[in-house]
């Protein structure tokens, strides 16, 4: 029998790992819900990824792998469901996570919730660990090459799937609430 393998990134601190997990467990342990928080970038355009080609030859296709016109979004989750998602043009830097946090993200969370930010540095700013402590929040850090201990992961990879398969627009995927 095989078992499917769980990849690691090879930098990836185990103990770090290990206390993490275990600081999540405590909190689950005592009550406090666990917000996990993230960004993914979502390209405007669709690639049609299959073609009909002549028997026993390629068939091709044209992308521009520079393009850089993509949809960004933040968002949280708790249990496995989104709370909030905001979709914006352009990158991510701290005053456009600043005004998402402060306005959008905490006033929908109480004090003793586990809010758990990966290690980018937007993320890492003064006043918005002030406006998180203030608001009584308990504030984790995904260890370092972690993104695998991020269950929001995976729900950026369903409403990709889901707007690949109905080939929608990025807006429309949580307009619908199919996530």
């Amino acid at each position: 029998m095989t078992n499917k393998k769980t990849f690691s990134h090879p930098k990836a601190d185990q103990q770090a790992r290990q206390a993490f997990t275990e600081r999540i467990k405590l909190h689950r342990s005592q009550g406090r819900r666990i917000v996990y928080q993230d960004e993914s970038g979502f390209e405007k355009q669709h690639y049609r990824t299959h073609g009909y080609a002549l028997k026993g030859q390629r068939c091709l296709g044209k992308r521009d792998w520079h393009t850089r016109e993509r949809i960004n979004a933040v968002g949280a989750m708790i249990d496995f469901k989104l709370i909030n998602v905001c979709l914006f043009e352009g990158t991510i830097n701290s005053d456009i996570f600043y005004a998402w946090l402060t306005l959008e993200l905490l006033p929908l969370l109480v004090p003793e919730d586990v809010l758990v930010l990966d290690n980018a540095t937007f993320h890492k700013r003064k006043d918005m660990i002030q406006a998180i402590e203030q608001k009584g929040v308990i504030l984790e850090y995904l260890p370092t090459y972690s993104p695998d201990l991020n269950p929001i992961e995976q729900k950026w990879a369903q409403a990709k799937a889901y707007r690949r398969k109905h080939k929608c627009e990025v807006d429309d995927i949580f307009k619908s609430g199919h996530l």
